[in-house]
């Protein structure tokens, strides 16, 4: 998988916290974490975007 912020290698890293345990992709260049929910977010935000008309200037 390669990172959509630098092109860099991403790796599945284990992420925990007191009481939630979780994995998510790392990229091994620039850091950038990218997990499920994040995902999901971007996706529904770009077609939001994209449904917007785009206003003539």
């Amino acid at each position: 998988m390669d990172c959509p912020k630098c092109n860099g290698t991403m790796m599945l890293e284990r992420f925990s916290d007191y009481f939630i345990v979780f994995y998510a992709w790392k990229c091994i260049n620039c850091g950038a974490i990218i997990d499920r929910t994040i995902a999901t977010n971007r996706r529904k935000s770009l077609a939001v975007r994209e449904s917007q008309p785009v206003a003539a200037g």
